[in-house]
Protein backbone atom coordinates (compact mmCIF):
# COMPACT_ATOMS: atom_id res chain seq x y z
CA UNK A 1 0.00 0.00 0.00
CA UNK A 2 1.50 3.34 -1.06
CA UNK A 3 2.18 5.80 1.72
CA UNK A 4 -0.08 8.84 1.40
CA UNK A 5 1.72 12.11 2.06
CA UNK A 6 0.20 15.23 3.52
CA UNK A 7 1.57 17.37 0.69
CA UNK A 8 3.17 16.75 -2.69
CA UNK A 9 5.89 19.01 -4.01
CA UNK A 10 5.20 20.51 -7.43
CA UNK A 11 8.24 21.09 -9.61
CA UNK A 12 11.35 22.26 -7.85
CA UNK A 13 9.69 24.84 -5.61
CA UNK A 14 9.20 24.22 -1.86
CA UNK A 15 5.94 22.53 -0.93
CA UNK A 16 5.54 24.81 2.10
CA UNK A 17 7.10 28.03 3.36
CA UNK A 18 7.36 28.52 7.10
CA UNK A 19 8.33 31.43 9.33
CA UNK A 20 11.70 30.01 10.41
CA UNK A 21 15.19 30.41 9.03
CA UNK A 22 16.11 26.80 8.18
CA UNK A 23 15.50 24.41 5.33
CA UNK A 24 14.04 20.91 5.12
CA UNK A 25 15.37 18.93 2.16
CA UNK A 26 14.88 15.50 0.67
CA UNK A 27 17.77 13.04 0.97
CA UNK A 28 17.71 12.35 -2.77
CA UNK A 29 19.93 15.25 -3.70
CA UNK A 30 18.83 18.21 -1.72
CA UNK A 31 15.41 19.03 -3.16
CA UNK A 32 14.00 21.82 -0.95
CA UNK A 33 10.68 20.67 0.50
CA UNK A 34 10.15 23.33 3.21
CA UNK A 35 11.63 26.81 3.08
CA UNK A 36 11.71 28.85 6.28
CA UNK A 37 11.80 25.60 8.22
CA UNK A 38 11.49 25.59 12.02
CA UNK A 39 11.25 22.02 13.42
CA UNK A 40 8.65 22.87 16.07
CA UNK A 41 6.32 24.26 13.38
CA UNK A 42 6.12 21.07 11.25
CA UNK A 43 5.32 17.99 13.31
CA UNK A 44 5.27 14.62 11.55
CA UNK A 45 4.34 16.21 8.21
CA UNK A 46 4.92 13.88 5.22
CA UNK A 47 5.86 15.42 1.85
CA UNK A 48 6.39 13.69 -1.50
CA UNK A 49 9.51 14.90 -3.31
CA UNK A 50 8.88 15.79 -6.95
CA UNK A 51 12.46 14.83 -7.92
CA UNK A 52 12.63 11.25 -6.62
CA UNK A 53 9.05 10.45 -5.68
CA UNK A 54 9.97 9.45 -2.11
CA UNK A 55 7.84 10.53 0.85
CA UNK A 56 9.87 12.27 3.57
CA UNK A 57 8.59 13.11 7.06
CA UNK A 58 9.52 15.89 9.45
CA UNK A 59 10.13 14.77 13.06
CA UNK A 60 7.47 15.03 15.75
CA UNK A 61 7.84 16.70 19.13
CA UNK A 62 11.18 15.74 20.65
CA UNK A 63 11.21 13.78 23.90
CA UNK A 64 11.00 16.17 26.85
CA UNK A 65 10.12 19.17 24.68
CA UNK A 66 7.03 21.24 25.37
CA UNK A 67 4.14 20.75 22.92
CA UNK A 68 3.09 23.62 20.67
CA UNK A 69 0.39 25.94 21.95
CA UNK A 70 -1.32 26.50 18.59
CA UNK A 71 -1.67 23.80 15.94
CA UNK A 72 -3.40 23.13 12.64
CA UNK A 73 -4.33 19.47 12.10
CA UNK A 74 -3.37 18.31 8.59
CA UNK A 75 -4.89 15.21 7.04
CA UNK A 76 -3.04 13.01 4.58
CA UNK A 77 -3.78 13.81 0.98
CA UNK A 78 -4.45 17.48 1.65
CA UNK A 79 -5.47 19.21 -1.57
CA UNK A 80 -2.94 21.99 -1.28
CA UNK A 81 -0.30 23.21 1.12
CA UNK A 82 -0.70 26.70 2.59
CA UNK A 83 1.41 29.33 0.86
CA UNK A 84 2.99 30.17 4.20
CA UNK A 85 2.68 29.00 7.77
CA UNK A 86 2.26 31.80 10.31
CA UNK A 87 4.77 32.17 13.11
CA UNK A 88 3.71 30.41 16.31
CA UNK A 89 1.36 27.98 14.55
CA UNK A 90 2.43 24.38 13.98
CA UNK A 91 1.19 21.99 11.31
CA UNK A 92 0.67 18.58 12.88
CA UNK A 93 -0.37 15.16 11.61
CA UNK A 94 -3.32 13.32 13.10
CA UNK A 95 -1.00 10.55 14.25
CA UNK A 96 1.28 12.97 16.09
CA UNK A 97 -1.72 14.74 17.62
CA UNK A 98 -3.03 11.43 18.94
CA UNK A 99 0.41 10.56 20.31
CA UNK A 100 0.68 13.90 22.12
CA UNK A 101 -2.85 13.65 23.49
CA UNK A 102 -1.99 10.25 24.93
CA UNK A 103 1.21 11.65 26.42
CA UNK A 104 -0.12 14.93 27.80
CA UNK A 105 -3.67 14.13 28.86
CA UNK A 106 -4.33 12.97 32.43
CA UNK A 107 -4.89 9.32 33.23
CA UNK A 108 -8.28 8.24 34.53
CA UNK A 109 -8.27 7.25 38.20
CA UNK A 110 -12.02 6.79 38.69
CA UNK A 111 -11.72 3.19 39.84
CA UNK A 112 -8.67 3.55 42.08
CA UNK A 113 -9.46 2.93 45.78
CA UNK A 114 -7.40 4.29 48.66
CA UNK A 115 -7.16 2.01 51.69
CA UNK A 116 -5.59 3.63 54.73
CA UNK A 117 -2.81 1.54 56.26
CA UNK A 118 0.74 1.88 57.53
CA UNK A 119 1.89 0.76 54.08
CA UNK A 120 -0.03 3.56 52.35
CA UNK A 121 1.28 6.21 54.75
CA UNK A 122 4.82 4.86 54.34
CA UNK A 123 4.47 4.93 50.54
CA UNK A 124 3.29 8.56 50.53
CA UNK A 125 6.13 9.62 52.80
CA UNK A 126 8.67 7.70 50.70
CA UNK A 127 7.38 9.36 47.51
CA UNK A 128 7.78 12.75 49.15
CA UNK A 129 11.33 11.98 50.26
CA UNK A 130 12.33 10.60 46.87
CA UNK A 131 11.01 13.66 45.05
CA UNK A 132 12.26 16.34 47.44
CA UNK A 133 15.44 14.76 48.79
CA UNK A 134 14.37 15.49 52.35
CA UNK A 135 12.27 13.87 55.05
CA UNK A 136 8.97 15.25 56.21
CA UNK A 137 9.16 17.23 59.41
CA UNK A 138 8.30 15.32 62.59
CA UNK A 139 7.53 18.52 64.48
CA UNK A 140 3.83 19.17 65.15
CA UNK A 141 2.32 21.12 62.27
CA UNK A 142 -1.18 22.25 61.44
CA UNK A 143 -3.28 21.54 58.38
CA UNK A 144 -2.68 25.00 56.96
CA UNK A 145 1.06 24.93 57.75
CA UNK A 146 1.93 21.78 55.80
CA UNK A 147 -1.09 19.74 54.77
CA UNK A 148 0.83 16.56 53.86
CA UNK A 149 2.98 16.48 57.03
CA UNK A 150 -0.13 17.13 59.11
CA UNK A 151 -2.11 14.33 57.41
CA UNK A 152 0.67 11.78 57.82
CA UNK A 153 1.22 12.68 61.49
CA UNK A 154 -2.54 12.51 62.06
CA UNK A 155 -2.80 8.97 60.72
CA UNK A 156 0.39 7.78 62.36
CA UNK A 157 -1.36 8.55 65.65
CA UNK A 158 -4.65 7.05 64.53
CA UNK A 159 -3.05 3.80 63.42
CA UNK A 160 -1.36 3.40 66.82
CA UNK A 161 -4.80 3.47 68.47
CA UNK A 162 -6.05 -0.12 68.52
CA UNK A 163 -9.62 1.03 69.15
CA UNK A 164 -9.77 3.19 66.04
CA UNK A 165 -11.31 1.30 63.15
CA UNK A 166 -12.48 3.81 60.54
CA UNK A 167 -12.89 7.49 59.68
CA UNK A 168 -14.61 8.89 62.73
CA UNK A 169 -14.62 12.67 62.38
CA UNK A 170 -13.82 15.65 60.18
CA UNK A 171 -10.02 15.60 60.77
CA UNK A 172 -9.97 11.97 59.58
CA UNK A 173 -11.83 12.83 56.37
CA UNK A 174 -9.74 15.95 55.67
CA UNK A 175 -6.47 14.09 56.28
CA UNK A 176 -7.60 11.27 54.00
CA UNK A 177 -8.56 13.81 51.34
CA UNK A 178 -5.03 15.25 51.45
CA UNK A 179 -3.39 11.82 51.13
CA UNK A 180 -5.75 10.76 48.35
CA UNK A 181 -5.25 14.03 46.44
CA UNK A 182 -1.47 13.56 46.69
CA UNK A 183 -1.73 10.01 45.34
CA UNK A 184 -4.17 11.08 42.63
CA UNK A 185 -1.72 13.75 41.46
CA UNK A 186 0.83 11.01 40.73
CA UNK A 187 -1.68 8.57 39.25
CA UNK A 188 -3.10 11.24 36.93
CA UNK A 189 -0.03 13.19 35.85
CA UNK A 190 3.25 11.34 36.61
CA UNK A 191 3.60 10.41 32.91
CA UNK A 192 3.44 14.07 31.85
CA UNK A 193 6.72 15.64 30.63
CA UNK A 194 6.11 18.60 32.97
CA UNK A 195 5.43 16.52 36.07
CA UNK A 196 8.58 17.72 37.83
CA UNK A 197 7.26 21.27 37.50
CA UNK A 198 3.83 20.15 38.74
CA UNK A 199 5.37 18.53 41.79
CA UNK A 200 7.54 21.58 42.43
CA UNK A 201 4.44 23.76 42.31
CA UNK A 202 2.51 21.80 44.94
CA UNK A 203 5.64 21.30 47.06
CA UNK A 204 6.23 25.06 47.21
CA UNK A 205 2.70 25.40 48.60
CA UNK A 206 3.22 22.57 51.09
CA UNK A 207 0.80 20.23 49.35
CA UNK A 208 -2.31 22.16 50.25
CA UNK A 209 -5.53 21.08 48.60
CA UNK A 210 -5.52 24.50 46.91
CA UNK A 211 -2.14 23.80 45.29
CA UNK A 212 -3.36 20.47 43.94
CA UNK A 213 -6.64 22.03 42.76
CA UNK A 214 -4.98 23.39 39.59
CA UNK A 215 -4.30 19.86 38.42
CA UNK A 216 -7.74 18.68 39.50
CA UNK A 217 -9.19 21.51 37.41
CA UNK A 218 -7.06 20.53 34.42
CA UNK A 219 -8.17 16.94 34.79
CA UNK A 220 -11.83 17.91 35.01
CA UNK A 221 -11.63 20.13 31.93
CA UNK A 222 -9.71 17.49 29.97
CA UNK A 223 -12.29 14.85 30.94
CA UNK A 224 -14.98 17.09 29.47
CA UNK A 225 -13.18 17.05 26.10
CA UNK A 226 -10.97 20.14 26.29
CA UNK A 227 -7.31 20.32 25.33
CA UNK A 228 -5.37 21.57 28.33
CA UNK A 229 -1.84 22.90 28.48
CA UNK A 230 0.55 24.12 31.14
CA UNK A 231 3.16 26.87 31.04
CA UNK A 232 6.22 26.27 33.19
CA UNK A 233 9.16 28.42 34.21
CA UNK A 234 12.54 27.55 32.74
CA UNK A 235 14.40 27.66 36.06
CA UNK A 236 16.48 24.80 37.45
CA UNK A 237 13.52 23.96 39.70
CA UNK A 238 10.58 24.72 37.37
CA UNK A 239 7.08 25.63 38.50
CA UNK A 240 3.78 25.71 36.63
CA UNK A 241 2.79 29.35 36.22
CA UNK A 242 -0.42 28.99 34.25
CA UNK A 243 -3.06 26.62 32.94
CA UNK A 244 -4.64 27.15 29.54
CA UNK A 245 -7.31 25.69 27.33
CA UNK A 246 -6.46 25.39 23.64
CA UNK A 247 -9.63 26.33 21.76
CA UNK A 248 -8.48 26.43 18.16
CA UNK A 249 -5.55 26.89 15.83
CA UNK A 250 -4.26 29.96 17.63
CA UNK A 251 -6.62 30.62 20.53
CA UNK A 252 -6.00 29.92 24.20
CA UNK A 253 -8.15 30.63 27.21
CA UNK A 254 -6.44 31.14 30.55
CA UNK A 255 -7.72 29.25 33.59
CA UNK A 256 -7.00 30.90 36.94
CA UNK A 257 -7.45 28.69 40.01
CA UNK A 258 -7.87 30.98 43.00
CA UNK A 259 -7.63 30.04 46.67
CA UNK A 260 -11.07 30.54 48.22
CA UNK A 261 -10.32 29.55 51.81
CA UNK A 262 -12.26 32.08 53.87
CA UNK A 263 -14.82 29.39 54.73
CA UNK A 264 -12.50 26.38 54.82
CA UNK A 265 -12.25 23.78 57.55
CA UNK A 266 -11.61 23.96 60.46
CA UNK A 267 -13.00 27.49 60.77
CA UNK A 268 -15.64 27.77 58.08
CA UNK A 269 -18.57 25.56 59.00
CA UNK A 270 -20.82 28.40 60.19
CA UNK A 271 -21.38 29.88 56.76
CA UNK A 272 -23.58 32.88 56.03
CA UNK A 273 -24.85 32.94 52.41
CA UNK A 274 -24.53 36.73 52.33
CA UNK A 275 -20.87 36.51 53.30
CA UNK A 276 -20.26 33.89 50.61
CA UNK A 277 -21.89 36.12 48.00
CA UNK A 278 -19.71 39.06 49.03
CA UNK A 279 -16.57 36.91 48.86
CA UNK A 280 -17.47 35.55 45.40
CA UNK A 281 -18.05 39.03 43.98
CA UNK A 282 -14.77 40.20 45.53
CA UNK A 283 -13.00 37.26 43.87
CA UNK A 284 -14.48 38.18 40.49
CA UNK A 285 -13.49 41.82 40.85
CA UNK A 286 -9.95 41.00 42.03
CA UNK A 287 -9.31 39.06 38.81
CA UNK A 288 -10.15 41.87 36.40
CA UNK A 289 -6.45 42.57 35.83
CA UNK A 290 -5.88 38.97 34.73
CA UNK A 291 -9.24 38.09 33.17
CA UNK A 292 -10.98 40.76 31.11
CA UNK A 293 -12.31 41.47 27.62
CA UNK A 294 -8.84 41.59 26.13
CA UNK A 295 -7.68 38.52 28.06
CA UNK A 296 -10.70 36.27 28.57
CA UNK A 297 -10.47 33.31 30.87
CA UNK A 298 -12.00 31.03 33.45
CA UNK A 299 -11.93 31.71 37.18
CA UNK A 300 -12.05 28.61 39.34
CA UNK A 301 -12.57 28.97 43.09
CA UNK A 302 -10.74 26.35 45.13
CA UNK A 303 -12.69 25.66 48.29
CA UNK A 304 -10.16 23.31 49.89
CA UNK A 305 -11.53 21.25 52.75
CA UNK A 306 -15.23 22.05 52.84
CA UNK A 307 -18.43 20.27 53.80
CA UNK A 308 -21.61 19.68 51.90
CA UNK A 309 -23.65 22.65 53.14
CA UNK A 310 -20.97 25.10 52.06
CA UNK A 311 -20.56 23.38 48.69
CA UNK A 312 -24.24 23.90 47.93
CA UNK A 313 -24.17 27.53 49.01
CA UNK A 314 -21.08 28.27 46.93
CA UNK A 315 -22.48 26.69 43.76
CA UNK A 316 -25.79 28.54 44.17
CA UNK A 317 -23.88 31.78 44.75
CA UNK A 318 -21.73 31.29 41.66
CA UNK A 319 -24.81 30.64 39.53
CA UNK A 320 -26.50 33.78 40.83
CA UNK A 321 -23.33 35.86 40.43
CA UNK A 322 -22.96 34.93 36.77
CA UNK A 323 -26.62 35.66 36.14
CA UNK A 324 -26.48 39.10 37.77
CA UNK A 325 -22.90 40.20 37.04
CA UNK A 326 -21.86 38.16 33.99
CA UNK A 327 -22.44 41.01 31.54
CA UNK A 328 -20.28 43.28 33.70
CA UNK A 329 -17.49 40.67 33.71
CA UNK A 330 -17.55 39.66 30.04
CA UNK A 331 -13.94 38.53 30.17
CA UNK A 332 -15.07 35.60 32.25
CA UNK A 333 -15.89 32.80 29.86
CA UNK A 334 -17.60 30.84 32.59
CA UNK A 335 -17.70 31.30 36.75
CA UNK A 336 -15.98 28.22 34.69
CA UNK A 337 -15.35 31.79 33.63
CA UNK A 338 -16.78 31.05 37.34
CA UNK A 339 -16.37 27.53 38.62
CA UNK A 340 -15.89 25.80 41.93
CA UNK A 341 -13.77 22.73 42.51
CA UNK A 342 -14.11 20.48 45.51
CA UNK A 343 -11.71 17.61 46.33
CA UNK A 344 -13.81 14.85 47.87
CA UNK A 345 -13.46 11.38 49.36
CA UNK A 346 -16.35 8.93 49.21
CA UNK A 347 -16.66 6.17 51.78
CA UNK A 348 -17.09 2.80 50.09
CA UNK A 349 -18.49 0.88 53.06
CA UNK A 350 -15.29 -1.10 53.44
CA UNK A 351 -13.11 -0.44 56.51
CA UNK A 352 -10.70 2.46 55.95
CA UNK A 353 -11.34 2.56 52.19
CA UNK A 354 -12.35 5.60 50.16
CA UNK A 355 -12.49 6.71 46.57
CA UNK A 356 -11.29 10.15 45.61
CA UNK A 357 -12.35 12.60 42.95
CA UNK A 358 -12.78 16.25 42.10
CA UNK A 359 -16.28 17.63 41.88
CA UNK A 360 -16.14 20.44 39.33
CA UNK A 361 -19.07 22.85 39.03
CA UNK A 362 -18.77 25.19 36.05
CA UNK A 363 -21.26 27.93 35.24
CA UNK A 364 -20.82 29.42 31.78
CA UNK A 365 -21.04 33.15 31.24
CA UNK A 366 -23.43 33.52 28.30
CA UNK A 367 -22.36 37.16 27.95
CA UNK A 368 -18.99 36.05 26.60
CA UNK A 369 -18.67 34.25 23.27
CA UNK A 370 -15.45 32.47 24.31
CA UNK A 371 -17.50 30.49 26.77
CA UNK A 372 -19.22 28.71 23.88
CA UNK A 373 -15.91 27.03 22.98
CA UNK A 374 -15.38 25.60 26.45
CA UNK A 375 -16.66 22.09 27.00
CA UNK A 376 -17.81 21.93 30.58
CA UNK A 377 -20.11 18.94 30.64
CA UNK A 378 -22.50 18.16 33.49
CA UNK A 379 -20.94 18.36 36.98
CA UNK A 380 -21.60 14.65 37.66
CA UNK A 381 -19.20 13.70 34.86
CA UNK A 382 -16.30 15.31 36.72
CA UNK A 383 -16.55 13.72 40.14
CA UNK A 384 -14.71 10.46 39.64
CA UNK A 385 -17.48 8.74 41.64
CA UNK A 386 -19.55 7.40 38.75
Amino acid sequence: MALIPHYTQSGGTPAITGAGSGEFRCDCGGSLLIAGYEPRDFLDIWIRCSACGEVVATPGVAQGAAPPRAVVLVERGAEGAPATVAAGVALISREEMQRLESLYQPRSTDSDPHVLSEALVDAVEAEYTQRTGERLTTAPVGYKDHALAWAIAHFRARLRDKEWTSFADDPDLVAMTVLAAFRDLFASWAHHPLFDAMFGTVSAQRFSLHAMAMFGTAKSLASAGNRVGFVATEAASPKIVSLQLVLGAADQLSVVVSRFDRFEWPNGYQVDPGAVRTAVLEAMTSMQGRINRLRPGILVLSSGASEGAFDTILVETITAAIASHGRRHRGLAALAALAAIFPKVLLTGKPREVRFGYTFYPVQNRSHTAGDSVRTGPPADQTGFL
